[in-house]
């Protein structure tokens, strides 16, 4: 097996199906069924022996699937940093409590303070923004680390989020530029896309936040996004984005030539792929 590249940390898409239709969404059209749980065991095994560090379950909504938790076991008891990317719309202050044992950080999407833009992104249906604030103090009342994902759209690129990040205080923001990719969300790209500079004076605006632990957001444009991600999906292939087109490739294949040959590792190391997690 080739060296262990400086990819560290990986996103496994575990489920495609999610509650929300969230229109810029570029992880929907995935056609997979998950992998048996079984399955999944050798993938995280695999994974490990890469020499993943972190991995983050994402979706669709991964709180759909029936295994997600065990998963984070798994994972956890690998010796993996362990991340749940989630709408929050099925997480509840119990669930929080019951896994801090093996979940590390729980990362909320929340695209804008504004109740009633989120409704009309697809992103919930009118409380997504007070549901999430809830969530924050939970997440970090359990001791989890929490992180905020932003993606910047047309509706959005002029909104000052300054008060909603001081409110839910998170050890990382992550604001991501809207990335069309062919297949997924091709139907949002009339009215939703942001042109660099939009996108640029959205950081711009929040540039000078200061998070917990003295840390400053994250800034993600398309093209820092496109090509950077180590990702899994839910059948257990490595898509890639390269040229804004999905394509798959096995696991066992991408290991075996080498990480390196399907994710840029400078755009990831570029983009802070790896911090203090």
């Amino acid at each position: 097996m080739p060296a262990h590249s400086v990819i560290r940390s990986v996103n496994w898409h575990l489920i495609s199906t999610c509650n929300y239709s969230c229109r810029f969404c570029f992880a929907r059209n995935l056609g997979e069924q998950p992998v048996s749980f079984s399955e999944g065991l050798t993938i995280l095994s695999h994974l490990a022996d890469a020499g993943m560090a972190k991995i983050n379950f994402a979706g669709g909504e991964p709180l759909l699937h029936p295994r997600l938790f065990d998963y984070c076991r798994a994972a956890h008891d690998a010796g993996m940093v362990v991340s749940i990317t989630t709408n929050g719309s099925l997480l509840t202050k119990k669930m929080i409590e019951d896994h801090v044992d093996c979940i590390d950080w729980i990362a909320l999407s929340v695209d804008s303070a504004s109740e009633s833009t989120e409704k009309r992104l697809g992103r919930g249906y009118g409380e997504h923004v007070c549901h999430c604030v809830d969530l924050s103090d939970a997440i970090r009342d359990a001791g989890i680390r929490l992180k905020i994902n932003t993606t910047v759209t047309r509706f959005t690129w002029e909104e000052d989020m300054a008060d909603f990040i001081q409110r839910t205080s998170p050890d990382r923001w992550k604001v991501l530029q809207m990335l069309h990719i062919q297949g997924e969300n091709d139907d949002a790209v009339a009215d939703l896309a942001v042109t660099d500079e939009q996108f640029q004076a959205f950081c711009d605006r929040h540039a000078d936040i200061i998070l917990r632990g003295g840390v400053r957001p994250v800034f993600e444009s398309s093209a820092m996004i496109e090509g950077s991600y180590f990702m899994v999906t839910p059948g257990g292939c490595v898509k890639t984005d390269t040229g804004r087109v999905i394509r798959k490739y096995p696991l066992a294949d991408v290991l075996q030539v080498g990480i390196s040959g399907f994710v840029d590792e400078g755009l990831y190391l570029g983009r802070g792929g790896v911090y203090a997690w």
